[in-house]
């Protein structure tokens, strides 16, 4: 295979690849219509009102949030929050929401998170109600979701190298791409593994039951952003080979 071809092969995966991860780092970054719909990670608690109703006997009246509210003022749950890299947003039914302020390394503490918005008179029912699990350690949701999106961003600026370095037409330049790739490959691997892995243990919340059978009503689901990691990674790999090669191989005429 010609340099050349290497060269397009390559600049192609990676741009694509550079492309998926800017929509993975917009997510929730505000709640507009783009970006409310891209998210790591999702905690719907919209049935959870029921499973309260189940044990307390009472309608829990003022639980849920319907005026869109600040976060974090206790001023009633959300029916649904989606948590992006850099930001968490709390949505009503309807679809409409409100966000955090962004920040780096923002962690996903979805026990301590929702507590904060649930109201005095409900805050012993909601960590008493919560079984020991993942979902109730807040240290160690936070302290490996910041480490996986640490390692995505950091993997996205070596896929971005890769992508600008690529097209200077130099051996050494491909080099350079060739092991931006590889680095940007391996950390997005981990830091999705990782986000994976959170992923799926707090999912076990959705299997616990309170009185008389019903469901806790906390689901935990993955996100677009997730996805959207897993194949940048698979792309950027790709490119590796190609970028090796046209090192190997460009002629300059």
């Amino acid at each position: 295979m010609r340099g050349e071809h290497c060269i397009a092969g390559a600049s192609i995966l990676s741009a694509i690849s550079v492309i998926l991860l800017v929509f993975a780092h917009i997510g929730q970054v505000s709640s507009g219509t783009l970006t409310n719909s891209i998210y790591m990670v999702e905690v719907n608690v919209e049935a959870y009102g029921n499973a309260l109703k189940n044990v307390s006997k009472t309608t829990p009246g003022g639980l849920y949030d319907t005026k869109n509210d600040y976060l974090g003022k206790e001023y009633g749950i959300r029916q649904f929050y989606r948590y992006g890299l850099y930001n968490a947003c709390g949505y009503q039914k309807a679809g409409s929401g409100i966000c955090n302020s962004t920040i780096f390394g923002y962690p996903f503490e979805p026990l301590a998170q929702i507590s904060a918005d649930t109201p005095t008179k409900y805050q012993t029912q909601w960590t008493d109600i919560i079984p020991t699990s993942s979902f109730k350690d807040n240290s160690w949701n936070s302290g490996l979701s910041r480490a996986g999106s640490l390692l995505i961003f950091i993997g996205s600026l070596f896929a971005a190298l890769a992508f600008i370095v690529g097209w200077i037409r130099a051996r050494i330049c491909f080099l350079i791409a060739a092991g931006s790739a590889g680095l940007s490959a391996l950390l997005l691997m981990v830091g999705s593994a990782i986000w994976t892995a959170i992923i799926a243990k707090d999912a076990s919340i959705s299997s616990v039951k309170v009185q008389y059978g019903a469901k806790l009503g906390i689901l935990v689901t993955a996100g677009p952003t997730l996805y959207l990691t897993w194949v940048s990674f698979a792309l950027v790999t790709l490119s590796v080979l190609p970028y090796v090669v046209a090192c190997c191989t460009f002629r300059r005429k």
